[in-house]
């Protein structure tokens, strides 16, 4: 087991002590530029390595744990970081409802309800979950970083889910996304009306899930976005509806 945690940061190919920018940056790396996204040819399983890797290794909590017993020091947070998490109680980070027309009012982090800084710009990230915290783009504000003009769903592709009433990784299906929202099919459920963080090779943004049914063995989530980051520089081909 001390093994397989020591390989997180060599799956990434990076050191303890390398700091949330530079993982990201060896993420996107790997899974873009080097082709290791199952979606651009790459193997299944090594991705799916690689997105456990990141996942715990950007999350603060996770990471300082999965340190911890190493026996490392736990370098992925900052004093101010510190500060804000000692101050917050677990019970005080689970949502249990989420207004999406008024959640930048509440000025907290949508996902784990930790107190936003004083200023969001487009790389802000909560100091607490590491959920993006700038706003979806607005409607009226065209394509979504894309290079053509008129808009297209995203093809289906690989997503990580994240809730915060269940902990860990749940690997998900993207089928659509726009500018206003997302689908996907998910092993569990998720209540309406919760926060739900969805990242792909392409995004990172956290949603408030609009509709949950049964598919299948799966379920299918809708969710209106709240926030959305870019991984990659190539575009993200949204449509202007869900």
């Amino acid at each position: 087991m001390t093994e397989e945690r020591r390989n997180l940061y060599r799956i990434l190919h990076v050191q303890p002590e390398a700091p949330l920018e530079v993982i990201r940056a060896s993420y996107r790396t790997l899974m873009s530029t080097l082709r290791a996204h199952p979606d651009l040819g790459g193997d299944a399983q090594v991705a799916a390595g690689i997105n456990h890797a990141y996942a715990v290794l950007t999350d603060p909590q996770r990471r300082h744990a999965y340190d911890k017993s190493l026996k490392l020091p736990w370098v992925g947070r900052t004093a101010a970081a510190a500060a804000v998490e000692a101050s917050v109680r677990p019970a005080d980070v689970v949502p249990t409802a989420l207004d999406a027309a008024t959640w930048q009012a509440d000025r907290a982090c949508p996902f784990c309800r930790r107190p936003l800084p004083a200023v969001v710009h487009m790389d802000t990230r909560c100091v607490g979950c590491d959920s993006p915290l700038f706003r979806r783009p607005s409607m009226d504000r065209g394509e979504l970083f894309g290079r053509r003009g008129s808009p297209r769903n995203a093809r289906a592709m690989a997503a990580t889910l994240r809730l915060p009433a269940r902990p860990g990784d749940h690997v998900a299906r993207l089928r659509d996304l726009s500018l206003s929202g997302l689908s996907l099919l998910s092993p569990v459920p998720a209540p309406e009306r919760s926060a739900m963080r969805v990242l792909t090779s392409g995004f990172d943004g956290v949603a408030v899930v609009v509709s949950c049914r049964r598919v299948g063995d799966s379920y299918q989530l809708h969710g209106e976005l709240l926030t959305l980051q870019l991984l990659r520089s190539q575009g993200v081909f949204v449509s202007a509806k869900v």
